[in-house]
């Protein structure tokens, strides 16, 4: 099979923008303007989702712990966006209870915990489930890991089941069919403001490109100061960095499909967070320089220090039961005259600030986290509109198809499955792909779980290296599909039928 080249970038005529960074912040600005009419270039150095987008907890929140810092505004922006992607996306977003250990780490007791849930339910606008409260005997029935004693609180967020990158490439996806032209591994190397156009000079694995571009939008998260300095177009706000690491185990550790909510030593809320049939863990919190970072023996031990200090079981949970890592950095505005050295930087919230510069036509995105991304595209429409540029009103950049198209789909891949596989083949491909899912099957006589247990086929998986330009195996398994998160690289070697699949595919 051939892998797609950086062809489909336009030489010949200028763009109307050109988004550099293909995160969720680059990935929302690029849907929401092709829908307002504008054309797109949307540009990262490494894959999409490659850096700060594909190391998150993958969480659609509202920020509980933002309300022990009174940042009750905030909170409720976040549960505003965590409630209308919900809506947008029943499939690729799941509601789901986060049961919450209080034990001697815990900020509080029972009777604050539940008033906390129940606030934080009753800001949220009752968009989730009721909060419950519950007895130390009832929490351990209901959770057997959960130490003896430890009293409980569930409240109710979302996660996403498949991964954060796979997520972002639907917006990805969203502007392509709106027009946008997307390339990944294509760098910004030089740029030139010059009769009030643009001149960006490209970076591809084919050598250099040059295009022209009326505005340009900085999304490039940790490295937005770098692209500003090439751009000559500097920020107010400024960022610091948060380290934080998640550990995928080799199994499963909670009895139901729940996250389990701790806090750590340091105080900070601490999960287990369900991925497919293993279990995530984590998050650190440290403060670094660079935002290049990966899993150091320090961070490994500090995190199954915690876990196994919150739960009861058997045997302790080992290195050898970690079978992969997240690891990388949270950006951290620091809105301008203020000081990123302040007392408790963990204080720092995950807000996010756009910022125009009018003269030049270039928007900068500071900040920000996966809840907020629809407003995030929404709040850049409106900043577009501060160049004088005249746009249609955006519609169809986000969301999913209805149920009757999700009903077919379920109806016609339960007729070319074999054995088991139906449902958790349909719901994943429906999930991952939406309505395109049907593509994907058009031809197939029979469906066959190639990764047990995670709803994967050999069908997906070439309709995925051919339409997501995939350039490599990290791309394919790591963020358009969950496989190499899920799965060691021992399991994924000694998969025949996946290691048959990548091969005819040219990986």
């Amino acid at each position: 099979m051939q892998i797609q080249s950086n062809s489909n970038i336009s030489v010949t005529k200028d763009y109307d923008v050109a988004i550099i960074g293909a995160g969720i912040n680059g990935a929302v600005a690029a849907a929401a303007l092709s829908a307002a009419g504008q054309k797109v270039l949307l540009i990262d150095k490494g894959d999409f989702a490659s850096f700060t987008s594909q190391e998150s907890s993958s969480l659609i929140w509202g920020g509980i712990k933002y309300l022990q810092s009174y940042e009750f505004s905030l909170v409720f922006k976040l549960c505003m966006a965590r409630n209308k992607l919900m809506r947008s996306y029943p499939n690729q977003i799941s509601e789901i209870g986060f049961l919450a250990s209080i034990g001697p780490t815990a900020p509080f007791g029972r009777l604050l915990g539940t008033f906390g849930t129940f606030f934080y339910w009753g800001i949220g606008a009752l968009g989730t489930l009721m909060p419950k409260s519950y007895s130390a005997k009832t929490a351990k029935a209901l959770e057997p890991s959960l130490l003896s004693g430890r009293k409980a609180v569930l409240y109710y967020d979302a996660y996403l089941p498949d991964t954060d990158s796979r997520f972002v490439y639907d917006f990805i996806r969203q502007a392509k069919s709106l027009g946008a032209d997307v390339a990944n591994y294509t760098e910004l190397v030089g740029a030139k403001f010059q009769d009030a156009t643009w001149r960006l000079e490209l970076l591809t694995s084919s050598g250099d490109i040059r295009v022209g571009a009326k505005s340009v939008i900085n999304a490039t998260g940790p490295f937005a100061s770098q692209v500003s300095d090439l751009l000559e177009a500097p920020t107010k706000a400024s960022l610091v960095f948060s380290k934080g690491v998640h550990l995928i185990l080799d199994r499963k550790i909670t009895t139901n499909d729940q996250v389990l909510a701790f806090w750590d030593e340091q105080k900070r809320l601490f999960y287990v967070l369900p991925m497919g049939d293993r279990s995530m863990i984590g998050t650190t919190d440290t403060r670094v320089d660079d935002p290049h970072t990966t899993l150091e023996a320090e961070d490994q031990d500090f995190v199954l220090k915690q876990i196994n200090a919150q739960l009861d079981m058997e045997k302790p949970i080992t290195k050898d039961q970690v079978i992969s890592f997240r690891s990388g950095v949270r950006p951290l505005v620091v809105e301008a005259g203020k000081s990123g050295n302040v007392a408790d930087w963990h204080q720092l919230s995950r807000k996010h600030i756009i910022e125009t510069n009018s003269k030049k036509r270039v928007i900068s995105i500071l900040g920000g986290k996966l809840t907020d991304c629809l407003n995030v595209g929404e709040e850049v429409v409106a900043e577009f509109q501060k160049f004088g540029i005249k746009l249609s009103k955006p519609k169809g950049w986000f969301g999913e198809a209805g149920d009757q198209r999700k009903a077919e789909f379920l109806e016609l891949v339960a007729s070319k499955s074999k054995g088991g596989f139906a449902k958790e083949i349909a719901t994943g491909l429906w999930r991952r792909h939406n309505d395109k899912a049907f593509e994907i099957i058009a031809d197939q006589d029979s469906l066959e779980d190639i990764v047990p247990g995670l709803g994967i086929t050999s069908a997906e998986l070439e309709y995925i290296a051919k339409t997501e330009e995939v350039k490599t195996r990290e791309d394919l398994l790591r963020r358009r599909l969950p496989i190499a998160m899920a799965r060691s690289e021992k399991e994924i070697a000694r998969n025949k039928k996946l290691q048959k699949a990548l091969e005819d595919v040219g990986l």
